[in-house]
């Protein structure tokens, strides 16, 4: 165990034991979605955004229609991109009180990815090469 914190700087052993409250704990959550509604700085543009099933409305004022369609497709991307980011900031936000805030589940993820990723090259070379020597072997015990 020591050899993978060392590789990859993480600690195997809590990560471990936050997974299993993680999993432990998965049922105590409610089943209910996130809902957030968002609006353009104009107020023009609204949707309700649900973190389970996505956009439940969308709402455009009839002074939006007089937009041009470049500027409000683009008010409508961004209205329902702060929508969605809401609804997700939510849902951690619960997940993290019922789950622990300190759960390195949440904390060290992108840490952990981007040491699995960096680790998978190195080991995906000594593959090969194990590979290849296995290969050699093989030929020189053929008769």
């Amino acid at each position: 165990m020591k050899d993978f914190e060392q590789a990859l700087g993480i600690d195997p052993e809590r990560l471990a034991a936050d997974a299993d409250r993680f999993f432990a704990r998965l049922d105590d959550l409610p089943g209910d979605a996130v809902t957030v509604r968002a609006e353009s700085a104009d107020g023009w543009v609204s949707v309700l955004y649900d973190s389970a099933a996505g956009v439940r409305d969308l709402r455009l004022n009839p002074r939006a229609m007089r937009m041009d369609s470049d500027r409000l497709a683009g008010t409508i991307l961004d209205v329902l991109r702060q929508a969605r980011e809401q609804a997700e900031a939510g849902e951690r936000r619960r997940a993290e009180e019922r789950l622990g805030a300190g759960n390195a589940l949440f904390g060290e993820r992108r840490f952990i990815g981007e040491r699995l990723r960096d680790a998978t090259g190195p080991l995906q070379d000594n593959l090969e090469r194990a590979n290849a020597t296995i290969d050699r072997l093989r030929n020189l015990l053929r008769p």
